[in-house]
């Protein structure tokens, strides 16, 4: 994600991460607004209990797009 922010010169802010998988930390784990949804698989939840917890990575309690759509809403997206 990083790379293509940086090739066609997007803002970080301009992006959101979401994810439910440990392969997908590496995605979450930039600079960009993140969301694990509710569904999300034990690795990743305790991979996001190592992150800081600074506000730019939230965890939904719903699943799938419901829980994209409502980490979005939490983060001031949309």
């Amino acid at each position: 994600l990083e790379y293509v922010r940086a090739l066609f010169g997007i803002a970080p802010e301009h992006c959101v991460a979401a994810g439910d998988s440990g392969n997908d930390a590496l995605m979450l784990g930039g600079q960009n607004p993140a969301v694990v949804v509710g569904n999300a698989q034990d690795e990743l939840l305790e991979w996001v209990m190592r992150q800081p917890q600074d506000g730019r990575l939230v965890v939904a309690d719903q699943e799938m797009a419901h829980g994209v759509m409502e980490g979005m809403g939490r983060l001031g997206l949309y």
